[in-house]
């Protein structure tokens, strides 16, 4: 199964649903441009379904690939995703499959 599968479906379990449900999150993660060596730590803002946001000084431009590793309970799950906004204090993202 797939990282995002399984991201996916732990969200959906989660109750107090709305159409793409947030949590709020300070959830430290370490992440990349895809293709890129140099690995960046952050904070997550929040976490949906579909997306997330990382909480960085310095955001990639919209549409960059981003490779995101969370720490979960069985281990590293690896997350694609693409920058979809940004604003001063971090950069929301989109998910992808990988």
């Amino acid at each position: 199964m797939s990282a995002i599968i399984a991201l996916r479906r732990w969200m959906l379990s989660l109750s107090a649903r709305r159409r793409h449900p947030r949590i709020d999150s300070m959830v430290p993660v370490e992440w990349h441009v895809f293709g890129s060596a140099v690995r960046h730590l952050s904070r997550l803002g929040d976490l949906s379904i579909g997306g997330a946001f990382l909480r960085t000084p310095a955001p990639k431009p919209v549409g960059s690939p981003i490779v995101l590793d969370l720490a979960a309970p069985r281990g590293t799950v690896t997350v694609h995703a693409r920058v979809a906004w940004t604003d001063a204090t971090g950069m929301g993202l989109r998910f992808t499959a990988a």
